[in-house]
This record gives C-alpha cells, structure tokens and sequence, in this order.
C-alpha cells in the first residue's frame, strides 16, 4: 500500500520546532497522535482533532479523539464531518481529503490551551509497507514545556 511522510510544525514557532514523522497508511490516526504527542513534548491527556489545511476550528473535516464524538453535545462541529480518530487510518484520512504531497492537515490538542501544529504530506511511499508504526526520522528543535515547573507558575 503506502507510507506517508509528514513534517509536523508547530504553529507559533515553525521554523525552530518541526518533526518529520513516517507513518504506514494502515495505522489509525491515534498512533499518528500519539507519536507525535511525545515527540513535540506533549503528554498529558486532553481532547484533540486533526483538521483540513491550517483551518482548526473551522475545518471542514475533524477526526477527533476516540471517544470524544460519543460524549460531545450534538452541535460541536458547526456543519462539518467528525470522524473517530482511534477508527480513521491515515490512509482513510488522506483518501477522503484527497491529500497530495505539499498538501496540509492541521493538529489542535488541548481545546482550552489550543497548541496549534500543521503537518505538511511531504512524501507519499507507495512501495512502502502500509502497517509501517509511526517513527520519527528527523528532527529540529526543543520539545514544547506543556506546563511550567512547579514552583514557575503560569
């Protein structure tokens, strides 16, 4: 089937802090989350989605954290498609948003502090083997601090 490349920048900083991420299309889009989580320094449990292009909250399209769309009021999406994230694989998600190299898909964690990444498709492997784990392969920058040290304060 396919790997896919990702290059995932973080919003506020994107030329100090980016992971470049391999990930089988077979994989669902929660082990995509959860290696990129640990790899930009974010480890504690929030609500998330991947989104379209740079939109965030008014993507289209959101594929959320699995168990979120069961326990969301009717109405979080205004209009758009919600999609569980723990179902969805990474192959699904680039099929139905018809994602080519260059493209872009945009990651929220944390709907309260709303770290903001972007992730660019940078290369689709289609000789690649499809239940690849998701790795990170190149890297730039310092891990993100979530939350101050104790004793710092916000």
């Amino acid at each position: 089937m396919a790997t896919y490349r990702f290059r995932v920048k973080y919003e506020h900083d994107p030329r100090s802090l980016w992971r470049d991420i391999i990930v089988g299309a077979d994989r669902t889009l929660d082990e995509f989350q959860s290696v990129l989580n640990s790899a930009v320094g974010l480890n504690q449990d929030h609500l998330w989605f991947f989104g379209t292009d740079q939109d965030y909250w008014d993507s289209d399209v959101q594929y959320k954290r699995p168990g979120e769309i069961e326990q969301s009021p009717d109405g979080m999406l205004r209009g758009g498609e919600e999609y569980d994230a723990g179902e969805t694989t990474v192959g699904q998600m680039a099929r139905q948003l018809d994602l080519d190299e260059r493209d872009r898909i945009c990651y929220l964690f944390d709907y309260g502090d709303e770290w903001r990444f972007y992730a660019i498709l940078k290369e689709i492997n289609e000789g690649g083997t499809s239940d690849t784990e998701p790795e990170v392969v190149k890297k730039k920058g310092e891990p993100v601090e979530q939350y101050p040290p104790p004793g710092e304060g916000w």
